[in-house]
């Protein structure tokens, strides 16, 4: 079990690679306002979640005791109603449970949310469609 536990994940860290370098310049730049550290502490005060985004479209996320490697996508500009549109891909995970107890499925497991910022893009929303309606944070800026 573990020996394809560990070629499966060999075979998701190659596709991922070849899929970055297929994929040209990074959409997220140095300056897009995903670009950095964010942190939510949830549950009253019981659980953190912390998410690193980098230039290079990696994110190396905590929740609880949850460790996640992940690409992501994000739209270089936000809609008309501000949300940019934010796609993860995992790439690697521990299998330990996050905040709300869920653990993911594993490399390869895809996800989209929609985030909207605050006007001085220090603090962030973190929604499932490009609505208000079902969101959670907010999510800040770790200086």
């Amino acid at each position: 079990m573990n020996c394809l536990r560990n070629l499966i994940f060999a075979t998701g860290l190659l596709a991922a690679a070849a899929w970055l370098h297929a994929a040209g310049p990074a959409a997220a730049a140095a300056a897009h306002p995903i670009v950095g550290t964010w942190s939510w502490v949830t549950f009253g005060g019981s659980c953190n979640e912390t998410w690193q985004f980098r230039p290079n479209r990696t994110m190396l996320g905590t929740s609880g005791e949850e460790v996640a490697e992940k690409i992501y996508e994000i739209s270089a500009a936000p809609d008309a109603g501000g949300f940019y549109k934010l796609v993860e891909t995992v790439v690697r995970q521990n299998d330990k449970k996050d905040c709300a107890g869920a653990l993911l499925d594993g490399p390869g497991e895809q996800s989209t949310r929609f985030i909207q910022f605050s006007p001085q893009r220090d603090k962030l929303l973190v929604c499932q469609t490009a609505a208000l309606s079902a969101c959670f944070g907010p999510l800040k800026r770790v200086p």
